[in-house]
């Protein structure tokens, strides 16, 4: 059974793609969802978080704010990782194909808001 969220990126995407069509892609298409899971860790909340690319072409070197990130549960360096000055990196730098999504766990409470910060588009 798909979940409410995937329900709801599935009609995103399909909008974008519709309403988007064949135009150029910017770094603010990039979609960043959170959402909480049914597991603590170590007496923190975890939390998945996808960044979504909804363009026909792919965005690599995705660089995020992600002032103050910190968790309790390991994550893959290669997904996400800090890279200083308040900043994250996503995916190791590789691209995110289009349509596609990065997805990665994370535990701390509260959430943190990860915002785009640049990427480099390449159609």
């Amino acid at each position: 059974m798909a979940s409410t969220f995937d329900s709801l990126l599935a009609m995103i995407l399909f909008t974008l793609f519709i309403t988007r069509g064949h135009g150029q892609c910017v770094l603010k298409d990039i979609t960043v969802g959170t959402e909480r899971t049914s597991r603590e860790i170590q007496g923190k909340q975890e939390w998945k978080v996808m960044f979504i690319n909804p363009c026909k072409c792919p965005q690599q070197d995705l660089i995020v704010s992600c002032d103050g990130y910190q968790t309790v549960e390991k994550v893959d360096p290669n997904v996400f990782t800090p890279i200083g000055n308040n900043r994250c990196i996503v995916n190791g730098g590789r691209p995110i194909a289009p349509f596609g999504r990065v997805e990665f766990l994370y535990a701390w409470d509260p959430p943190f808001i990860f915002v785009p910060h640049s990427s480099q588009v390449h159609c």
